[in-house]
């Protein structure tokens, strides 16, 4: 038999060593996994003083007695292990308070019984004294609850170990150490008692457990020491990992390899227009079977998603996730919003188109013309090569307008009053066109708006009286409040708008083979897109054109 003496000996060395421990671990706080390593090492250092008190106990009573308190300190330490494990590892949802209520029932359960055993028997049925080599020994014959608490024991040990076993095939070498130390800090007490429960150790009804914390608790200070344990420590990459995947920019749906929705962000959710707990579980081609047609490999990176009825734009691509075998367990299809790209390509479509022909029709005719004057002195073919040029002058201010409105896209701009920019606006178009009427119906309430609709607005009503050919010109300009937009209406008398030039409006750009011949309708759409409006026009030949923007309310800070 193994002198009491040495085991004293080792008792105490073993709650020297954890108390050391949990003052380092102490002074770690509030770093993950701090306080459930307190915890651990404490019940550690109390499972020890208890067996020392029930070594030098000498009557039965004392010894049963410090078995029974003993159960404080046993029964911590595997939940503290537990709690220490998903703390360290980044599995922190699992440390809240109402799993650690769940953990810890089993547990108190044990405690009571443990401080009760002498009223119902359920943990040790029989304790008496027997003598070894002249020395008390306490020899107890385990119930049915302590084969219960053992189990559990040893499953919250097993279940503890596993985010440690997946830290040993990290890359960074110190995650690597500090799970190695854990695990050896695990393992030490726990084969001691599977081989005291197994008989195999020179013990009799002392169980030898608290001498393998030694072990423990010098590995437990290694992992502090000299891998940085909780000061150095794996818990923000799960938690990392999880965060980028929700706030990515793009739209994220993760696919088993039967196509079914098996985890999908904020973004994606919003984009398919459901919630995760519609989509998981399910199939992606009854979630969206547009989407679902455009995700096989072929086409993954070349197809263009556009969901329902919005004006968005998502290019689709697919990556494939494999395991460490190579073998695919499923796919991530991704969705990046290339809406804005689009619109600019096709806004770049229709000022190449528009500028070409424009600049092409009017320097011919002044090139004509001016051939003409090389050898004719002709007033009219002046007049008419003086009226191009300036159309050509009329058009580089257009580009300029449109540029800047492109500019001002990527700026933070301020507001201006509505009312202002509409009285500067029709004061400024009458003067050009004194010929046409203006009736101006403003908001009962200003309303501060985005600083583009200055340009939109003033090309609105300047091309609805410039391009008015009627007898009796007319221009009628209403301003409604609403609670978050102004509903702004120009009405003219004029000839319609040509189809070709409102394509730009129902098709979203012009076509190669239909397009207008100037940039006036452009600008007004891209600026109210870019301030965050909307527009609408209605023309014919015979009611002219009304057009009604809705323009937001801003703040005027």
């Amino acid at each position: 038999m193994v002198s009491l003496a040495l085991a004293k000996l080792l008792l105490i060395t073993t709650i020297g060593v954890g108390v050391t421990g949990g003052l380092l671990a102490w002074k770690e706080r509030p770093e993950p996994g701090a306080d459930p390593l307190v915890l651990l090492l404490a019940g550690q250092a109390w499972w020890s003083a208890t067996l020392i008190f029930r070594i030098n106990a000498t009557a039965l009573e004392w010894k049963v007695f410090w078995v029974n308190v003993s159960w404080i300190g046993v029964t911590a330490i595997p939940v503290a292990w537990l709690l220490f494990s998903f703390e360290y590892a980044g599995y922190t949802e699992y440390t809240a308070r109402k799993h650690v209520l769940v953990y810890s029932v089993i547990p108190a359960i044990t405690v009571f019984l443990g401080l009760t055993d002498n009223a119902h028997q359920l943990l040790y049925t029989n304790s008496v004294m027997i003598q070894e080599g002249g020395v008390a020994i306490l020899n107890r014959t385990p119930g049915i609850w302590f084969w219960v608490i053992t189990a559990y024991t040893y499953l919250l040990g097993l279940l503890g170990a596993f985010p440690l076993l997946k830290l040993m095939t990290s890359r960074v070498d110190v995650f690597r150490g500090q799970s190695t130390a854990l695990l050896i800090g695990i393992l030490a007490p726990w084969m001691i008692n599977v081989l005291f429960i197994l008989g195999a150790l020179p013990f009799t009804g002392v169980d030898p457990t608290p001498i393998g914390f030694g072990v423990s608790g010098f590995a437990y200070l290694g992992a502090l020491t000299k891998f940085r344990l909780l000061g150095t420590n794996p818990t923000p990459i799960r938690h990392a990992r999880n965060s980028l995947f929700n706030q990515m920019q793009q739209g994220a749906v993760v696919l088993d390899t039967r196509g079914n929705i098996v985890d999908m962000n904020a973004k994606a959710s919003t984009i398919l227009q459901t919630t995760p707990s519609e989509a998981l579980g399910r199939q992606l081609k009854r979630i969206s079977p547009d989407l679902s047609a455009l995700e096989n490999a072929e086409q993954a990176g070349k197809s263009v998603y556009c969901p329902g009825e919005t004006a968005q734009s998502y290019d689709v691509s697919e990556s494939l996730v494999t395991d460490v075998h190579g073998r695919t367990i499923g796919r991530v299809i991704t969705l990046h919003d290339v809406s804005d790209f689009l619109r600019d390509q096709q806004r770049l479509e229709v000022l190449h188109r528009a500028f070409r022909h424009n600049v092409r029709t009017n320097v011919q005719v002044i090139l004509g013309h001016a051939a003409y004057l090389a050898t004719n002195n002709s007033e009219r073919k002046a007049n008419t090569l003086q009226k191009h040029a300036t159309e050509i002058n009329k058009l580089g201010e257009k580009v300029r307008s449109v540029i800047d409105i492109f500019t001002k896209s990527r700026e933070d701009r301020d507001t201006l009053s509505l009312n202002s920019i509409l009285n500067e606006c029709i004061e400024s178009v009458s003067e050009a066109h004194p010929e046409v009427t203006f009736d101006y119906t403003s908001a009962q309430t200003d309303s501060h708006v985005d600083c583009l609709f200055d340009v939109v607005c003033l090309n609105v009503i300047q091309n609805a009286a410039q391009h008015n050919t009627s007898n009796n010109p007319m221009v009628s300009v209403t301003a409604e409040q609403g609670e978050e937009y102004v509903q702004l209406t120009v009405q003219d008398n004029g000839p319609g708008i040509d189809s070709n030039e409102l394509a730009l409006i129902q098709h979203g750009a012009e076509t190669p083979l239909k397009h207008g011949s100037g940039f006036g309708l452009a600008l007004v759409v891209w600026g109210t897109d870019i301030a965050g409006g909307t527009i609408d026009i209605e023309s014919s030949d015979t009611n002219g054109t009304e057009v009604n923007l809705r323009i937001p309310i801003l703040s005027s800070d």
